[in-house]
């Protein structure tokens, strides 16, 4: 049980953590300052330090927070599902959930973090790591029902599942900059999620005898 103080120092951290991100889409991460983002959240800019000692603890603590959020969130709705199809798909949904949530996030993660080599060596790429492990136990639970073909590589197509997803949410993202509106693109995240399901889902499934 928290008490009083532990709420305020929690409550100031959020604070913090979604001024930085507003701050680091608006000016990009290798542009902002702690001043900056300070200023949006309107703290001191020693607070800042108080709670992280640089800018880049800040975005790894953004990205770590959020990862932690969807892997939790998936991992509840997983466990209550038997169909490894249905799993696969409640991942889907998750993701796609939360960043039309917070289309902020989704700039950071696609644009930022793919132009940053903070993540490579550090806590945080742990994140990424849990929730591949996780799409691969699902991939080997459709192995053993007979869902998926026996020679299935599972940790290849693991990655190539993720790098869809990524490749979708940043298609998403730049689908409503000016230079591809002018072009008239259209773009439903829903859509491209559930087209990229029923790919690999068809994909996965051996020929029926």
């Amino acid at each position: 049980m928290f008490n009083k103080s532990d709420k305020r120092i929690i409550d100031k951290r959020m604070v913090i953590l979604d001024a930085a991100l507003r701050t680091f889409v608006k000016r990009g991460y290798p542009e902002t300052k702690v001043a900056e983002i300070a200023s949006e959240a309107k703290v001191a800019e020693g607070t800042i330090y108080n709670y992280f000692p640089s800018k880049e603890d800040l975005l790894l603590a953004l990205f770590d927070e959020k990862w932690n959020a969807i892997i939790h969130e998936v991992k509840s709705k997983i466990n209550r599902l038997d169909d490894p199809n249905k799993k696969l798909k409640a991942i889907f949904s998750s993701v796609v959930r939360m960043f039309r949530k917070n289309r902020q996030l989704a700039e950071i993660f696609m644009i930022d973090i793919k132009q940053s080599s903070i993540f490579l060596n550090n806590y945080t790429i742990k994140r990424i790591v849990d929730f591949l492990d996780l799409i691969e136990e699902i991939l080997e639970e459709g192995k053993r029902e007979g869902m998926y073909r026996k020679d299935l590589n599972t940790r290849v197509a693991k990655m190539i599942i993720f790098g869809a997803a990524q490749g979708i949410l940043l298609s998403w993202v730049l689908s409503e900059s000016t230079a591809v509106k002018n072009k008239t693109f259209k773009f439903s995240l829903y859509q491209a999620a559930k087209t990229l399901k029923d790919v690999f889902k068809s994909g996965l499934v051996g020929e029926k005898k």
